[in-house]
């Protein structure tokens, strides 16, 4: 087991924090030996995924240590008759993507970023778009896990606790291993294409019905919105030169690169962004696109841009009524935002700490981009976005901003205080209870 001392930083930069020791075990019976000295010493573990999440959910305390999983990333079993593929829980997303592809699977949905970590993903709710698709942890057959006084644990789709485990924040164990549900390989056809608001929202249960996966975006400032419309296929792929162009010219170079070059200029004076959005609206967004790619390529968004970023799940019912909020509150406060409001749909779930727990969900995100480091003036911004969702019972996603108060989550998740009951009777040395887990629940230890 290697032993590191360093200051980790999330990819985003928003959160640092000095770390006295980074243990990188290789195995089980390592993590139990690990489990049980912090038992025995009164210390507090972290487990760290990718360091993709926005918030400070990746670290640990003073005098705590950090567990990296990145040593345990191999691939474990594979039932090609049921299409599943056990992955020791530090592999990282791209990797196990392309393990898939290679035999001859594919993960039913992704998000945006393909970069996390799976056990990360995992207990952090990380979704894609789509209402007959649940968040990741919906694929999960089984966990192993090592429990917080160094047991071995198998938790499988269907027993009692899995509704428990499915988005366990890291607070009910270190996931070792993971089971997924995979389905053969697939295509994507992917339509993008501009729409009226107004036609959205009159076409909202079509497109919800009619299409595999369903997002649309909108331009602040503008009255530019898009959808994308995602559906399998058999259709050959669209050639080589169109994907290196949506890719790496359309975005890399213009979406990152020539986009971070003007909102340097805006963040000194913020009354350039709406012309800015103006101009990559009519450079990026389509007025109609087909393509046809690999189903994770579909998926994948390229972003380079330093970003802060909230988003928020609530009742589907709920969809418009909160984006009208969205857009008057931006127009009424005079708040400028500098890149797309995501607006994306998934199937309600049982796990008692997911965002999308008893309903279908609409899921709404938000960010602002930090050009060469620049931080822009945005937590205004962020503070109106939670009073909105806070009127609806919003659920944040546990990997991203929020400043929201320990009864607001006690409104939001019906299952709550059972929960954390559960985690105090698996954890009672609170060993993996450290400082954003109890400022969740409301603890100053």
């Amino acid at each position: 087991m290697r032993i590191l001392r360093s200051i980790k930083t999330n990819w985003a930069r928003t959160c640092s924090c000095k770390v006295s020791q980074v243990r990188c075990p290789k195995d089980e019976e390592e993590i139990i030996a690990l489990v049980k000295e912090a038992n025995k010493h009164g210390k507090r573990l972290k487990v760290v995924g990718g360091g993709d999440s926005y918030n400070d959910i990746f670290c640990p305390e003073e005098g705590g240590i950090l567990l990296s999983l990145k040593a345990m990333d191999r691939v474990l079993e594979v039932d090609k008759r049921l299409n599943r593929v056990t992955f020791e829980a530090g592999i990282m997303m791209p990797d196990l993507i392309r393990y898939l592809k290679k035999e001859g699977l594919s993960l039913s949905n992704l998000g945006t970023n393909i970069f996390d970590n799976l056990a990360g993903a995992c207990s952090t709710g990380y979704h894609g778009s789509g209402i007959n698709y649940s968040i990741f942890s919906s694929f999960v057959t089984a966990f192993e896990i090592i429990t917080p006084t160094g047991e071995k644990r198998r938790i499988e789709k269907g027993d009692d606790a899995f509704a428990i485990y499915a988005v366990g924040l890291g607070v009910l164990g270190i996931i070792t291993k993971i089971t997924l549900q995979c389905e053969p390989y697939f295509k994507l056809e992917v339509i993008e294409k501009k729409m009226p608001f107004e036609q959205i929202e009159a076409e909202f249960e079509q497109l919800l019905a009619k299409n595999d996966h369903f997002k649309f975006i909108w331009v602040p400032h503008t009255k530019d919105f898009m959808v994308w419309l995602g559906n399998r296929t058999d259709k050959p792929r669209s050639s080589g030169f169109k994907k290196f162009m949506t890719y790496f010219t359309t975005g890399l170079l213009i979406n990152n690169l020539f986009h971070e070059f003007l909102l340097f200029f805006a963040s000194f004076r913020r009354s350039l962004v709406p012309r800015i959005n103006r101009l990559m609206s009519r450079i990026l967004l389509p007025k109609y696109s087909e393509s046809v790619y690999d189903a994770h390529w579909a998926f994948f968004l390229p972003h380079l841009l330093k970003q802060d970023v909230v988003e928020y799940a609530f009742d589907i019912k709920d969809t418009f009524k909160v984006f009208k909020e969205v857009i008057a509150m931006i127009e009424e406060k005079g708040i400028y935002v500098d890149t797309p409001v995501e607006v994306r749909f998934v199937k309600g779930d049982n796990y008692w700490m997911s965002p999308s727990y008893g309903m279908d969900s609409c899921w709404i995100g938000t960010k602002i981009h930090f050009p060469y480091y620049r931080r822009p003036e945005y937590q205004r911004y962020f503070t109106e976005i939670d009073t909105i969702l806070l009127r609806y019972r919003g659920r944040p996603h546990w990997g991203k901003q929020f400043r929201i108060t320990t009864e607001d989550f006690k409104r939001a998740y019906p299952k709550w205080d059972a929960f954390w009951n559960y985690v105090d009777q698996e954890d009672p040395n609170r060993i993996l209870q450290y400082g954003f887990i109890r400022r969740l629940r409301g603890r100053e230890a």
